[in-house]
């Protein structure tokens, strides 16, 4: 059985880190990204039951930061959709 690809832009391997920042920026959780492409990308979390369903996913490689939504999630894997176009990152303490 295959499974069919029903992504818009294809995902390079990546190995980056990256934060998910949530609650008014009061919530950082950190993440590795495996892959990611133009609208979407694949991380790893220690920990992913504790994300909302929406959040900003800041590159800090790039220090980009963006909206993001969950479209899934399997143990540590979450697959999230960017949701805006990555903008400079504000200063921050985290």
């Amino acid at each position: 059985m295959t499974e069919t690809n029903t992504r818009i832009a294809q995902r390079l391997r990546v190995l980056k880190s990256a934060k998910a920042v949530f609650n008014n920026n009061r919530s950082v959780v950190d993440c590795t990204v495996r892959d990611m492409s133009e609208t979407g990308a694949r991380l790893v979390f220690k920990d992913p039951a504790s994300l909302p369903e929406d959040f900003r996913f800041l590159l800090t490689q790039d220090n980009t930061i963006r909206d993001a939504k969950i479209m899934w999630r399997k143990g540590e894997l979450v697959g999230i959709k960017f949701t805006s176009d990555a903008a400079r990152a504000p200063p921050r303490k985290f």
